[in-house]
């Protein structure tokens, strides 16, 4: 800058030679520190009043370079101790209006830019043999501005002000408090976000090795910001930092960030691959962090409209991160008293305690205990796991829980990481569970007996949980054998369950007692191929109930006679039928037979054949003596209403009639 003085100090000198109409003043290269002018040409034109135009070829500012720049002077105030312009324009690839005075007795230069309409950038210096002070003050400055000198890699600044001082001293330390308000920037992937974030941030630095020492301190007092997949809203949360930087490296020595409401967090020996634009190394730790608040404040969310959302949260999590050449290498977590529960109760956890040690590069061992749980509604004891984890692979390999009133025991369980993302797979048997309980539960009508089978395998990839192989259990005193088991996206909004159902020799005695449908005697056998349920609803399947083959008693009662015609769309009744319906309460029978087709929300009705004339189809076939036929009379029904007529004849209190 000692140059630049000089300059000046020709400028004013040949203010008061009158024959000099203009004259022009060429630099190769004028230097500060931080700054670099190529290419200076001053002309000053000595008229009245005076004017002067400065054009640089290129500009350098702390690594970020500008080419072409001029600046013009209409009105150019030359006195002994004075240089000054109020109405000056720089053009720096658009038109900017900048006022300037420097003050040859005091060695000070002011300098004011209003690059915008409430935006101004002021900077004064003070000059002692070079540069001794400056400090720049800014109001209502486009942070876009400054993207130059921010580390390559990270989004795109699109809106935002700052406002505040930055000051430099000599030996170019550097101090500033700013106010940033309104930014907002993002990736093309969207992958890396913030909108509407205010802060206060303050920091300092000083030349060291080649670079900066430098610290700092941000309050977050507003907007929102999302860094895959890490989410977090504004909550005053405080971050105090202090590192090194320079062109090649970029690091954070330590630094503390505390969240209102969720605890401490410290950080320490981070990396930054400035070339790589990500974050090469670091370590993490954190102490009893409370987890309903983590869920509140950063998880909810981005969870709205999936299974995790309004979850009720509790417990607390401590533990350590540990990252090199840019993957993380260890982590080591402490759960204490976890738990999470869905509000519709379709799954809960109950205090977790556990740790979990993990390393990249050896196995180690997870204890984890939970008092109990839930899954969709039924209920789960106290259960201990001991797993065995390595790398991308965790194993168990047995593990008994208590489960309504039985067990469920989980075997050669394996989850592993591909490039789709997790996939599992476990075998288990179940012992003697409670059917009472299951029914309960399930909101079903309550049945009795136990319930035990084996699970060949049952595993999940690509958001889809299947069970392979076959199923089956005793129930109504007969065999029911579930096959083909597909559910997709079982933690979703709407999960879709697939699968086949047969049901054989079930006791018709025991299952319309069950389900008040009236009293039958008899075994029958039930299908259903092809079904297909969409957030546990069905919308697809092939279904058909028929007499089981074999010798046993079959009566039908009035009621049951009276349930079946009105699912099966009711009739015109001969005189003689209805007259035979009012003298006995029981029937014989031969067989009985019901099928439905759904599709599209209509189920397409059948029975064992046609009746007599073809009007209808017989659902059930008289038989003995005495004997009715109940014959069905809709082929087509819509699901809803089928749906209704079965809720209506359950109901005891109701007694539909033959039409």
């Amino acid at each position: 800058m000692r140059i630049a003085r000089r300059v000046v100090a020709v400028l004013l000198g040949l203010s008061t030679a009158a024959a000099a109409q203009q004259l022009t003043v060429s630099l190769d290269a004028l230097s500060a520190p931080g700054v670099t002018l190529h290419g200076v040409t001053a002309t000053l034109i000595a008229s009245e009043p005076a004017g002067l135009r400065i054009a640089i070829e290129s500009a350098t500012v702390y690594g970020q370079e500008w080419r072409n720049l001029t600046a013009r002077c209409p009105r150019l105030v030359l006195t002994s101790a004075t240089l000054a312009c109020s109405d000056a324009v720089l053009d720096a690839g658009a038109a900017i209006p900048i006022a300037f005075t420097y003050d040859r007795r005091t060695k000070s230069l002011d300098v004011s830019l209003r690059p915008g309409k409430s935006e101004r950038w002021r900077v004064q210096a003070q000059f002692d043999g070079g540069l001794r002070t400056a400090r720049i003050r800014v109001e209502n400055g486009t942070l876009e501005r400054l993207k130059r000198w921010l580390p390559p890699g990270l989004p795109r600044i699109t809106a935002g002000t700052v406002s505040g001082d930055i000051a430099l001293h000599a030996g170019d330390a550097i101090e500033g408090r700013l106010a940033i308000d309104g930014l907002a920037f993002s990736d093309e992937a969207g992958m890396h976000a913030g909108e509407k974030i205010a802060a206060i941030v303050r920091f300092a630095a000083k030349p060291a090795h080649g670079g900066w020492d430098w610290n700092g301190r941000a309050i977050w007092r507003s907007g929102e910001f999302f860094w895959q997949p890490v989410y977090l809203k504004a909550n005053d949360q405080i971050v105090e930092l202090n590192g090194e930087g320079s062109e090649a490296r970029f690091s954070v020595a330590h630094a503390r960030m505390t969240f209102p409401g969720i605890g401490l967090v410290e950080l320490s020996d981070i990396e930054w691959d400035r070339a790589a634009g990500r974050l090469a190394s670091g370590r993490a730790e954190a102490r009893n962090l409370q987890l309903s608040s983590i869920y509140e404040q950063w998880l909810k969310s981005p969870l709205a409209g999936t299974a995790f959302a309004d979850l009720r949260v509790g417990g607390a999590v401590s533990g350590a991160l540990e990252m090199r050449a840019g993957t993380l290498q260890a982590a080591n977590l402490v759960l204490d008293k976890v738990s999470l529960e869905h509000p519709q109760r379709r799954f809960a956890l109950f205090s977790v305690d556990g740790r979990v040690p993990w390393r990249k590069d050896q196995p180690t061992t997870a204890e984890v205990s939970m008092a109990g749980g839930e899954i969709v509604g039924l209920p789960f004891g106290e259960t201990d796991l001991s797993l065995r984890l390595d790398g991308e692979r965790v194993a168990l390999d047995a593990a008994t829980v208590p489960f309504i009133g039985g067990t469920v025991r989980i075997s050669d369980f394996v989850a592993e990481r591909n490039d789709a993302g997790w996939r599992w797979r476990f075998g288990s048997e179940l012992g003697q569970l409670s059917v009472p309980l299951l029914t309960q539960g399930l909101g079903l009508p309550s049945m009795r007996g136990t319930l035990s089978g084996v699970i060949p395998r049952v595993s999940y990839e690509n958001s889809t949980l299947s069970v392979g192989g076959a199923l089956s259990f005793l129930l109504f005193d007969g065999i029911v054998t579930l096959r083909r088991l597909v559910l997709d996206d079982p933690f979703g909004p709407a999960p879709r369950l697939a699968g086949d159902i047969e049901m054989r020799n079930l006791d018709l005695d025991l299952l319309t007692r069950t389900f008040s449908f009236g009293g039958m005697t008899g075994r029958v056998d039930i299908t259903i191929n092809d079904l297909r349920l969409v957030n546990w609803q069905p919308v697809q399947f092939d279904a058909r109930i028929a007499s089981s083959p074999g010798e046993y008693r079959r009566t039908i009662s009035q009621r049951a006679v009276q349930n079946i015609s009105d699912l099966g769309g009711g009739g015109p009744a001969s005189g003689i039928q209805l007259a035979i319906l009012g003298l006995f309460d029981h029937f014989g029978y031969e067989k009985l037979g019901l099928s439905c087709v759904l599709r599209n929300g209509v189920c397409a009705m059948g029975g064992i054949g046609a009746a007599e004339q073809g009007r209808g189809y017989v659902i059930v076939k008289g038989g003995g003596i005495p004997a009715l036929s109940v014959i069905g009379y809709n082929h087509e029904v819509s699901w809803s209403v089928l749906v209704g007529r079965l809720k209506r004849v359950m109901q005891e209190n109701i007694h539909p009639v033959i039409k």
